[in-house]
């Protein structure tokens, strides 16, 4: 997100949990403020993220979720879900309060993620922030809360098969290939059951050296908004970045020659 160059009024504060936080809120919302903004880095599930949050003095207006390790990004409700969920462990925050002006600013250079995130009161990320204020977006009954606990539970538990057909050597590499994919294609809205990494080495002719050709099997389903040749299109760039990263971690080049998406 692109933001405005404003001093914060706290750097690397340790909120120790989601009261904590409700707490820090409120002290950046002073009553000279319009809104303000926070940079929170936290852990879900031991996986680091880095989340940027945009609110005025009542509502979340923006938010955007970075995956430390894998490099993608969530916008909108899942990154919302995601914040909830990161809430209920420590987290380093940068606090920023903004003024009106600033506000509006900021919602302007940032408009497609203002627009894909719903406007929720701030209480419901924040409980316990306005004691008096209105909800404006109702509650979830306790019976749909259990189906949410029981639907995150078996997400947990699932582990989308790998298989790794490659030289001995690289499999270590091939693997933690699998797993960034594999996240990178749930950001996207795709739930991966499995992912198959076969590769080989190959000598290039006239003395031109050696290289590592794989090819990338994806089965899965989709519940994303985008359609399947966009999503196969975003899944073969993402290989290949990492494809030329590999590169860089072997010494070797790796060429990743199909990309195979099943849904």
């Amino acid at each position: 997100m692109k933001l405005p160059a404003v001093q914060p009024i706290e750097e690397n504060y340790l909120c120790k949990n989601r009261e904590e936080f409700s707490a820090l809120v409120k002290r950046t919302l002073s009553d000279r403020t319009g809104g303000a903004f926070f940079k929170i880095f936290g852990k879900v599930d031991s996986e680091p993220y880095y989340v940027t949050l945009l609110v005025d003095r009542e509502k979340v207006l923006a938010i955007e979720v970075e995956d430390v390790e894998g490099g993608s990004v969530l916008m909108g409700k899942p990154a919302l879900e995601l914040l909830r969920d990161m809430l209920s462990s420590p987290v380093i925050v940068d606090a920023y309060p903004l003024n009106e002006i600033e506000v509006k600013l900021s919602i302007a250079d940032n408009i497609e993620i203002y627009k894909s995130t719903p406007k929720m009161l701030l209480r419901n990320v924040c409980p316990s922030l306005f004691s008096n204020a209105e909800e404006i977006s109702p509650k979830i009954p306790e019976k749909k809360d259990e189906e949410v606990s029981k639907k995150k539970e078996e997400k947990k538990k699932f582990r989308p098969e790998i298989i790794i057909n490659v030289p001995p050597n690289i499999e270590p590499y091939a693997r933690k290939f699998a797993d960034r994919i594999i996240k990178y294609a749930n950001s996207l809205g795709v739930t991966v059951k499995k992912v198959r990494i076969d590769a080989k080495e190959v000598r290039y002719a006239l003395g031109a050296g050696k290289g590592i050709h794989s090819t990338v099997q994806i089965e899965g389903t989709s519940k994303s908004h985008l359609p399947y040749p966009r999503l196969k299109e975003e899944i073969e760039k993402f290989t290949w970045r990492e494809a030329s990263e590999l590169s860089e971690a072997l010494g070797e080049k790796v060429v990743v020659s199909g990309v195979r998406l099943k849904l």
